[in-house]
């Protein structure tokens, strides 16, 4: 049987979605309340709230290896890029006609792709460190 070893709360409505960073120190939550959470697994608590969207947060990514960046998806339309350690807002990739339901980064980094109840995927080019 499993056990359950961490049991969190923070957000203020349904976490939608989770995403572990490659150290695997830091979790990354999106929920219905627009918005995102970073938590420290060390420290066992919510170490950072970013007021990512103005609409449901419906996926949440780390860039991979370094985690210096974190990819987030909305039911409001977009995608945007969090910046480490302060998750400033760097990007919002715009451009689907309604609500980002995926995303997910090319192991170069070099692109995000996005999926959309639009029917619709888009691949956007990432402009930071030659790639994310």
């Amino acid at each position: 049987a499993q056990e359950e070893v961490l049991h969190q709360e923070g957000h203020l409505q349904a976490v939608l979605a989770v995403d572990f960073s490659d150290d695997g120190y830091h979790m990354a939550t999106g929920s219905e309340d627009n918005g995102t959470k970073i938590w420290d697994l060390r420290q066992r608590k919510c170490v950072y709230t970013v007021p990512s969207h103005t609409n449901i947060v419906s996926a949440v990514k780390f860039q991979p290896h370094s985690g210096n960046y974190l990819v987030t998806a909305s039911y409001d339309g977009t995608a945007k890029i969090w910046a480490h350690p302060t998750w400033a807002p760097l990007k919002t990739m715009a451009g689907h006609e309604s609500r980002v339901m995926g995303l997910d980064i090319s192991p170069d980094l070099k692109y995000i792709a996005t999926s959309s109840y639009d029917r619709t995927f888009k691949l956007w080019v990432s402009e930071y460190s030659g790639g994310l």
